[in-house]
Parts: structure tokens; sequence; C-alpha cells
């Protein structure tokens, strides 16, 4: 989930991912460093200075309510671990949902994630030089829980982000190396089990969304063409080059994974390499002022996704395709830049190296995202889009405001009665961070013309929340 990121960060979330994971909802509060998909230390002076090796009941409610974690210190095993280069990463993101009006019938359910994760700096751990930029990252997920979408309302973008795959499975488990040469240049590369939306196709302004529509990757590419995303993983190796002004490039293939081996039964334990074919990946982008300049900071990128494998013709089964591709451009930009306004209050996410994180201001975003063979895609074409409000109130630096649109057209050549229609996805929602290890998110999601108006629009209530712990 789950993202774990060179892209537009904004002071959106407390984001977590032990690979792109628990889709960083405590990014910026959590673990993981600007240009690195491991787990690295986060907020060592609060720990040295404050908590020690004192239990979180010796604390003062002030120390342990202004923490990056609701577990404090862990009687000093955060320290322990850091000094010796392991650093654990613990959250939960919950999603609830109800239907007082429309779909295929009235309900609410809640669906559960909880994202257990470690980072290991190899030259660190082991004091040989020859291993620096060396580390490894594994997570584990647990999911359970109802879906609202699947039982109820019957449309195609789930209202929950973090329902499927609902047990517990590995998501990860890499080897990566970063690499800073002729001081503007930096390599980044990956290894080992992870999946290819924890680093294409993804920013942390989709994270602010509920809707699966939005939230982690823009969810038409998985209606298009073989592609794995958190919570799941297959074997995979990417790399990425950046320009210190923030050019960049990454490409990364990937096995496609059999029905079995994604299987809630397997859990993520299938290694074999008998997979259904391959995913490879490109994506070219630049990062616009992504530094403490005050300016305005964006991103617009390109990419491909190309998959080798026997494709099925929506009008007829019996007949395969041996490639098929989409290809999308993504853009996000602050229109409207109030400047700095984050204040030293200790319960504001501290975000050294990325304070245009800290600008306050209006950002608009969009997507797209098309595959040229309409009849191997269920959704051929897909947009989404939004604008976001960054601390809103100045006093509320870590607040965002959200309102984001999805549009996605069925191909004219299924079979089924959504046959050349059309899905809709509006969502409004307001992220109240909390404090740094804490946040909940309100939202309102209307599904217009729901399965290619197969059932009536709903109206959705809804309530994001997490814990990092």
């Amino acid at each position: 989930m789950k993202n774990k990121a060179l892209v537009f960060l904004l002071p959106l979330a407390i984001a977590s991912t032990a690979s792109a994971l628990q889709r960083n909802y405590f990014r910026g509060g959590d673990n993981f460093g600007v240009n690195s998909d491991v787990a690295t230390v986060f907020d060592s002076e609060y720990y040295d200075n404050i908590v020690n090796n004192n239990p979180i009941w010796d604390l003062t409610f002030e120390q342990w309510y202004n923490g990056p974690h609701a577990l404090g210190g862990l009687w000093g095993g955060r320290n322990s671990l850091d000094d010796m280069g392991i650093v654990p990463v613990f959250s939960y993101i919950g999603n609830f949902a109800a239907n007082p009006d429309g779909g295929r019938s009235r309900g609410a359910s809640l669906t559960s994630s909880v994202n257990l994760g470690l980072g290991v700096d190899l030259q660190k751990i082991t004091s040989l030089k020859e291993l620096e930029g060396w580390s490894i990252g594994n997570t584990w997920v647990w999911r359970f829980g109802d879906s609202l979408t699947k039982d109820r309302i019957g449309n195609t973008f789930n209202v929950q982000q973090n329902y499927g795959s609902q047990t517990i499975r590995l998501h990860s488990l890499f080897l990566q190396y970063i690499k800073t040469f002729d001081e503007d240049w930096q390599l980044r590369l990956k290894f080992g089990r992870f999946a290819a939306g924890d680093n294409f196709l993804t920013k942390p302004i989709y994270w602010l969304y509920q809707n699966n529509a939005f939230d982690g990757n823009p969810v038409g590419i998985f209606n298009q063409t073989k592609w794995s995303a958190y919570p799941g993983s297959t074997w995979a190796a990417a790399a990425q080059i950046k320009y210190k002004d923030g050019q960049y490039f990454r490409a990364g293939v990937f096995q496609i994974n059999t029905d079995r081996q994604d299987s809630v039964g397997m859990h993520g334990l299938d290694w074999s390499f008998h997979g259904e074919g391959v995913n490879a990946n490109f994506e070219g982008g630049w990062d616009i002022n992504h530094d403490d300049s005050g300016r305005s900071p964006g991103n617009i990128s390109v990419g491909i996704a190309a998959d080798w494998y026997n494709a099925q013709h929506n009008d007829n089964p019996s007949a395969y395709s041996p490639f098929n591709c989409t290809v999308y451009i993504q853009a996000d930009y602050m229109v409207y830049n109030m400047g700095f306004v984050k204040q030293d209050e200790p319960y504001y996410i501290p975000r050294k190296g990325e304070k245009y994180r800290d600008l306050r201001g209006i950002i608009l975003w969009g997507v797209f995202q098309y595959d040229p063979y309409e009849n191997l895609a269920y959704m051929p074409y897909f947009a989404n889009g939004g604008i976001l409000f960054n601390a809103p109130f100045k006093s509320r630096a870590d607040d965002v405001l959200c309102f984001g649109a999805a549009y996605g057209k069925y191909s004219a050549d299924l079979r089924d009665k959504e046959r050349g229609s059309y899905e809709i996805a509006l969502e409004l929602n307001y992220k109240l961070q909390i404090n740094r290890f804490s946040f909940l998110q309100p939202n309102i999601q209307y599904i217009i013309n729901t399965k290619g108006g197969e059932y009536p629009n709903a109206l959705v209530l809804g309530m994001q929340f997490g814990l990092n712990l």
C-alpha cells in the first residue's frame, strides 16, 4: 500500500510504507528518507533528549502527545535498534464507509490494514565501508474487513482504498543501493520482491483520498494491464537516475504473477519464477522546486507500462494477444503559493530536507491513462484530478482540504452490461492531522452511473484514520 518517493510530497500526510508502503500516510512523520524506500532513522533527537530509555507511562502527556510514535521509545528499544542500523515501522490505517442512499443495497463496513516494516542499513549493522549505500527493506501487511463496494454498492471504483488481499502477506523484501556521483547525480537500484506501483505512477498526493480511484496509484492501469501494486509483490528489478535539479528517469521489470501466486492463501510466499509473463515500466519526469527556495513546487511525468503475456480479448474469451500496454501522463503544481506556514510547535511534522512541503497554498493535479488496445482493456480510458488546499488554516499547518474527480470509460468490446458506458467517482475530504502519529479524515463520496448505470448513483459517507505506532 501499500509507498513508499521522488515526486511531489506535501504536508499531506503522515504516511508509512516500508517499501512504498502503508501508502505513506505517515510520510514526513515517518521513517522514510526523501530518496529511499527503506526505513531510515526519524527524530533521533526526540528519543535521545526526551524519551531516552523511559517507558511510555513515565512520560508526561505532552511528551507522549508530541512524539512521532504512539508507543514512544519502546523502553529504549528504538535507540538500541537505531545504533545497530535497524529501523522498525508499525502502523494502522482504517477506512469506514456507509452508503445511506443508492447502490445495490444500503450498508456500512470497516476495512483495516496493519503495516509492519523493517529497514536495515547494511553498512551500519556490519561496519563494512564497502556496504555504504546498501540497505534492506521488508514489509508485512495484514488486511481485514469487508468491502462496501463489493457487498453493497456494486461499483467499479472501490470506496475503501485499503480493501484487497484480506490476509497476512509479505509485501516486500528487497535490496537497495543509493549512490551520489559527480555531486549532481543520484543513482538508485532496487532488487527483490516488490510491486510496480511502489515506484511508478505514484505520488503522495494520491494517498490523500479514501476512494481507490485516486489512492496509491490512479486505478485505471489495473483495468487496462497486468500491473502489480501494494500489498502484492513479485520478482522485480528497478533503477532510477536523478539530476540535482529534479529531472529523473526510472525503469523497472516485473514478473506477472499467476492467480495462484497472488492468492490470499499463498500470503505472498510463492516465489516461483513460473509467472504469466513480464511487465516493463519506464517513466521520465521533473520534480519542480522540490527544495527550500519557497517557489511553487510541482511535478510532471510521462510513462509507459508494457506487458508481454496472453491477454484475453473482451469480445472473444477464446482469443488472446501477446502484448498490451498503457501510456500515462501525470502532473501537479502549486498554483497559489501563500508561503511557509510551519511554526516551531512540537506537534507539527518536521521535514528536514523537504521544506517545500511546508508551503501553504492551492495545488492542482491531474492524470490521464490510455490503453490503445481497447479489446484487451476493461477500461481503456481513465482520467482523474483534483484540487488541494494545503494548510487551509495557519494554525493547522499539517491539515489538507481535498477534492477529487475520477472518470473511467468501459470498453465498447465488453460482453457485459457496462459495455461502452462509464463510471465517475467524486470525493471531498478534510485531513485533520491530530498530532505527529495520528490523523482523522472524514470524507463524502458520490458515485455516478454506478457500474455503467447498472445500479443507482450512490452517496457514501466515509472516515479514514491512522495511527503510527
